[in-house]
């Protein structure tokens, strides 16, 4: 089976055609590029700019992936995950204002760059954006968006199969996999179908080590990390008629554990774990700062998407998260789940 048989049926397909050759003409026209992504990366985020990265390696370009936040420990396995810098604008201000194209990856709105933001508006750089969340805001020179994938990491693979002649690698296929595997929720969200489960067999096809890639991203974390998500778990409480699970991680639990803000990265997905339950909170109060993070999950036909814009949040029908810089942690509980418990009773 070709690539291009992959992406047979697909009705992305005439229009990803048409967006990769302006694609390609671009590229054949540049030389510096930068690839960047959301803060807070996930496993979609990186491993999409890992498989970018290794595939305009791969043709001779120079490239550079510069992101606002750190790169999260349980995607450091990856191969080129060290060569992804750590933005400051001292170092890497002026290497992005020369670049000649600037992808950027995983998001729909360019204030999730901070401080990154300004600096690409100014830039001459051509902008191709490549996403698969709702609403996006126009600010892209080239859009690649595809709201029905179940990933960015798909709509990559897909991009990089539309240039004839390039086999796909096992570093590429490895970022793949962990790209589409961690947004789909290891292939149970509601966007996995049959042809997702074709293209994650030619990324095996391709070196990608589906178990070994499951172990390292689900099944590997420290001591410290267990250890939160066991006091989490401890804690948490059965709402409105055992069909909502709430997980609240306060900073006093960060500091008995000696956890990180990244040791939370999968703990949303266990908050659907009890039976009956048909939306899962993960409200963290971030160690180091003013922040509050809520992840928020669900089953069925509940839109958590629609509860996370409530608070300027976005993200996905059955997965979203939300963000809040001031208050009171109880009261901007109460608050989310005021709207939780709307969306609950009116479903």
């Amino acid at each position: 089976m070709t690539d291009t048989d992959l992406m047979n049926n697909d009705k992305f397909v005439l229009e990803l055609i048409e967006k990769s050759e302006k694609v390609k003409q671009i590229l054949d026209d540049s030389k510096k590029i930068i690839i960047t992504t959301h803060i807070n990366p996930d496993g979609d985020a990186i491993g999409s700019a890992l498989a970018l990265y290794h595939f305009l390696l791969s043709i001779d370009k120079d490239v550079w992936i510069i992101n606002y936040s750190e790169t999260p420990k349980l995607y450091a396995f990856l191969e080129g995950s060290e060569n992804i810098l750590h933005f400051t604008l001292m170092e890497h201000g002026k290497l992005i204002e020369s670049a000649d194209i600037i992808f950027i990856l995983d998001l729909n709105d360019l204030s999730r760059l901070r401080e990154m933001a300004s600096i690409i508006e100014s830039s001459q750089a051509k902008i191709v954006l490549i996403d698969h969340h709702l609403e996006p805001k126009s600010f892209a020179d080239i859009e690649i968006i595809d709201t029905d994938a179940s990933s960015t990491g798909e709509i990559i693979f897909k991009l990089i199969s539309s240039f004839q002649g390039n086999k796909i690698s096992k570093q590429i296929s490895e970022s793949l996999y962990t790209a589409i595997m961690t947004d789909s929720g290891n292939f149970r969200f509601q966007r996995t179908d049959a042809a997702l489960f074709r293209i994650a067999a030619h990324l095996i096809d391709c070196g990608a080590d589906p178990v070994m890639l499951y172990d390292r991203i689900y099944n590997t974390v420290s001591f410290a990390a267990m250890a939160l998500l066991g006091e989490a778990m401890a804690n948490a409480k059965l709402l409105f008629n055992d069909r909502v699970n709430l997980f609240v991680i306060t900073r006093e639990m960060f500091s008995r554990t000696g956890a990180i803000e990244a040791d939370v990265e999968n703990f949303a997905e266990k908050t659907l774990m009890v039976d009956g339950v048909e939306v899962g909170i993960l409200i963290t109060q971030l160690p180091d700062r003013d922040e509050l993070r809520c992840s928020l999950r669900s089953k069925a036909n509940i839109s958590v998407r629609e509860i996370a814009s409530k608070f300027s949040g976005g993200g996905h029908f059955h997965a979203a998260g939300l963000r809040i810089y001031s208050g009171n942690l109880e009261e901007n509980i109460k608050k989310i789940l005021t709207e939780v418990e709307k969306a609950v009773i009116n479903f």
